[in-house]
């Protein structure tokens, strides 16, 4: 099922690549849909397994959430070699909401998909990882709003919102939940990019789900306490 490209056609499409560079995912549309911050425990473990547990220091010490790129659930079919080197994980239990796509050979998170709110259309990647994890889009939105925030202490969700105004004239808004904001218009916005079909689609191209199949799933709790030290009460 692997296809050759040629170079062309390689430079339209966008790119995320695992920090040894054995694993280069290939994406045929090259703008991201949405982008965001994220202070949820789950992305913040995330990045600590990614990262082989040294998240950058702006994550790790709460400076800076982690940035997700909403992007169509649209792959290049990847080689062969790569293909053995992509496996899948739940964090935690079972019944996890994300499954996420990592390349064995250094341990960096790729993707993670969402089977509430980005299903069948979109997956998330992670921007401010480099070079743990490259991110390559002909063009990237404004990041838009952070959720997520309550897993934040209150003294970092004020610093957040007063940095973010020091260096662009405004804060971005803060949703502490978003599953209790499905209304607010900050948030209809993310949902609405997300339920935006998949474009373009070429041929040998497949979805997340379709890439997925056959792999085995596994459950992931490393550094769940490491996560989730900063959380009080």
């Amino acid at each position: 099922m692997s296809v050759t490209q040629t170079s062309s056609e390689s430079s339209k499409m966008a790119t995320i690549t695992c920090g040894c560079g054995e694993v280069k995912l290939t994406l045929p549309n090259t703008v991201p849909k949405f982008r965001c911050g994220c202070c949820c425990t789950e992305c913040l473990q995330r990045v600590y397994i990614g990262t082989n547990g040294e998240p950058p220091a702006a994550i790790k010490n709460l400076d800076e959430p982690v940035d997700l790129l909403y992007i169509d659930s649209q792959i290049m079919m990847p080689d062969p070699d790569t293909l053995a080197k992509l496996a899948v994980f739940k964090l935690n239990n079972a019944d996890a909401a994300n499954i996420n796509l990592r390349a064995t050979c250094c341990g960096t998170v790729l993707v993670t998909e969402n089977k509430e709110f980005h299903v069948p259309h979109t997956m998330a990647t992670f921007h401010n990882l480099p070079p743990l994890l490259k991110c390559d889009f002909s063009k990237l939105p404004k990041s838009r709003l952070n959720v997520f925030t309550k897993d934040w202490p209150i003294e970092k969700m004020k610093s957040l919102a007063s940095n973010e105004k020091s260096k662009h004239g405004q804060s971005l808004p803060q949703i502490l939940d978003p599953r209790l904001a499905i209304k607010e218009e900050s948030l209809t916005e993310l949902i609405s990019a997300l339920q935006i079909e998949a474009s373009p689609k070429p041929e040998n191209s497949l979805s997340f789900t379709e890439l997925r199949e056959g792999m085995e799933m596994t459950i992931e709790r490393a550094f769940f306490a490491e996560a989730r030290s900063h959380l009080t009460g």
